[in-house]
């Protein structure tokens, strides 16, 4: 994955723009197949602050994995219950 990515990052802005846009919406289009083989819809559909809060709590959770704001992350346990 590494690989490709570093290959990719080497190519014209062209094609790894025009790539991060395609695996973007082919993406999106497995996610949609993901909701209509679970038989639920899409949470931003009663919601659109779901579309930011979605990729926000993503960031966050790596950030966490990788160090990063103990402190926010030791708030956050203490207020919602720790996750395993």
């Amino acid at each position: 994955c590494f690989a490709l990515a570093t290959l990719l990052a080497a190519q014209p802005f062209a094609v790894w723009l025009g790539s991060s846009l395609l695996l973007f919406a082919i993406g999106w289009l497995l996610q949609f197949i993901g909701h209509y083989y679970e038989g639920k819809k899409p949470a931003f559909v009663d919601d659109i602050v779901g579309l930011f809060v979605g990729p926000l709590f993503v960031v966050a959770e790596m950030g966490f994995a990788l160090g990063l704001r103990k402190a926010l992350q030791h708030e956050i346990e203490q207020l919602a219950g720790k996750v395993h």
